[in-house]
């Protein structure tokens, strides 16, 4: 999940405001409750996309 994802969460259990499920966030953030992780199909699939792109390029230079 998110951060928006997890703060809208929060406002549906809780029902309280944004600025109190931002304080909740941050505060289970500094707590070590929640714990950031580094989206890696993202990452994945930048590089496959570059990649992919690189290799169009360099195909079409060595065609011409």
């Amino acid at each position: 999940m998110n951060k928006e994802d997890i703060i809208k969460k929060i406002k549906e259990d809780t029902g309280c405001d944004e600025h109190e499920a931002e304080s909740i966030f941050e505060r289970a953030l500094n707590d070590g409750i929640v714990k950031r992780h580094l989206n890696w199909n993202f990452i994945i699939s930048m590089v496959i996309y570059i990649t992919v792109l690189v290799t169009g390029m360099w195909a079409l230079w060595r065609h011409l």
